[in-house]
């Protein structure tokens, strides 16, 4: 999207967003009825602590630069809910407040569908690599996850600090700069949220190749690959590598998908039991 073109989305967002808003809803005394539904410009700016002036540019589609502040300031004033909230940043080129929606409990379909994927390993991950839900065909693949504390179940922890997982990946300074370099990438701008620098320090004091890869400040999109892993009990297995944006939310499912009807896959349905089979 150009930049007339965002400022444009934005002014429609705006008038779209007031219109819908009643003065009562907004804590505004109303006398006798109104040609037009919603809020007055100068009522929005009132609001705001904007110039009625500025509001109206604003809503022109001007070319003017709106500071955080400020679009905070609209997002209360028309009662923007989280996600409308978001939206209005991004349109104004901005990031997201910090805060955005997360949910800190999956929802229980969600878990269902890791069911439904095993035996093909796979879990769901936040921004912060942290794994959240698994299921057997995963728990094969990575161990008892359960057993780790909470801290320490998460992707980049055991990339850098289990011996386990690293002797079990075939290219595995190739692989660990990649996961650094996704992770740098969606991070994005949360990149410097408390939670995340917080776990930065700690992998940086704890393993001296996390530290060397994070100073490359190197960045990657995600591309759908094979992996090849040398399993402790399966041997060599090569598995599809896909990942998979949760809608409406900072989750991320990731899968490593068996070929279907190979042997690799009856390996995987011969140690580990699924329900009702």
């Amino acid at each position: 999207m150009t930049t007339p073109d965002r400022r444009r989305e934005l002014a429609e967002f705006l008038r779209s967003r007031r219109a819908r808003r009643t003065p009562e809803e907004a804590g505004l005394p109303t006398f006798g009825r109104r040609r037009t539904p919603g809020l007055r410009r100068e009522e929005v700016a009132t609001l705001a602590g904007v110039s009625i002036t500025w509001y109206t540019w604003l809503e022109q589609a001007r070319k003017i630069r709106v500071s955080r502040q400020i679009l905070g300031s609209l997002a209360t004033a028309l009662g923007l809910d989280e996600v409308e909230r978001a939206h209005l940043f991004r349109l104004a080129d901005e990031p997201p407040p910090d805060g955005a929606p997360s949910r800190a409990e999956l929802p229980p379909q969600y878990k269902l569908l890791l069911t439904h994927l095993d035996p093909n390993p796979a879990f769901i991950v936040n921004p912060r690599f942290d794994i959240l839900a698994w299921n057997r065909g995963c728990e094969l693949l990575y161990g008892d996850l359960a057993a780790l504390p909470t801290s320490r179940r998460n992707v980049l922890w055991l990339t850098f600090t289990a011996p386990e997982v690293r002797e079990m990946t075939r290219d595995w300074e190739t692989e660990a700069a990649l996961t650094v370099a996704l992770f740098r990438t969606q991070a994005n701008e949360g990149i410097l949220a408390p939670e995340i620098t917080g776990l930065i320090a700690e992998l940086a004091d704890a393993s001296p190749d996390f530290a060397r890869l994070w100073r490359r400040k190197e960045l990657a999109p995600f591309v759908p690959k094979a992996r090849t892993i040398d399993h402790p009990l399966l041997g060599e297995v090569t598995l599809d590598y896909v990942k998979l944006h949760v809608a409406n939310d900072d989750k991320t499912l990731v899968s490593y998908l068996l070929p279907p009807g190979s042997e690799v896959e009856s390996q995987f349905l011969k140690r580990i039991r699924i329900p009702g089979e």
